[in-house]
């Protein structure tokens, strides 16, 4: 919208007039490109200056989604890992546990009861304070997510 600098310059000022009316213009846009009438005005005051801008975003625009596609696939390969280790760590503690524990009844059997009875009962301990150790490290839950939970 163009506004003759004229006509501001000849209307009277609201003190002076009561009547009279201020009218207020003011622009807006949201997104990454100016209005087409403001890069019509950008491209009379700089030859080629709209499609740089228009250019310039295209490239922003293409950025932007590349760096998000490739955060995504961060976060799903980390989750990919992380389960898997956890996966692995469970089959050890398994096996762990089925060894030492075997072992303690192959003492107990071949007449070394105590020491096969500590292997067989520190295993169980040793694995369930791992376990619990686990449970009480775990991020806390939000207070949101609590009250939810005891519902």
């Amino acid at each position: 919208m163009d506004v003759n600098p004229s006509t501001i310059a000849s209307s009277s000022s609201p003190s002076q007039n009561p009547d009279s009316e201020i009218t207020a213009i003011g622009f807006q846009f949201i997104g990454p490109l100016p209005t087409p009438g403001m890069l019509e005005d950008f491209d009379r005051v700089v030859p080629g200056l709209a499609r740089k801008i228009v250019d310039r975003s295209e490239l922003e625009l293409h950025h932007r989604h590349k760096v998000e596609e490739l955060a995504l696939t961060a976060r799903i390969e980390d989750r990919r890992a992380a389960r898997r280790l956890s996966q692995q760590g469970q089959w050890m503690a398994f096996v762990l546990a089925v060894l030492f524990s075997g072992l303690g009844v192959y003492l107990v059997l071949n007449g070394y009861p105590k020491v096969g009875g500590a292997m067989a009962t520190t295993t169980v301990v040793a694995l369930a304070g791992v376990f619990l150790t686990g449970q009480l490290k775990r991020p806390k839950q939000n207070i949101k997510d609590q009250k939810e939970d005891t519902k």
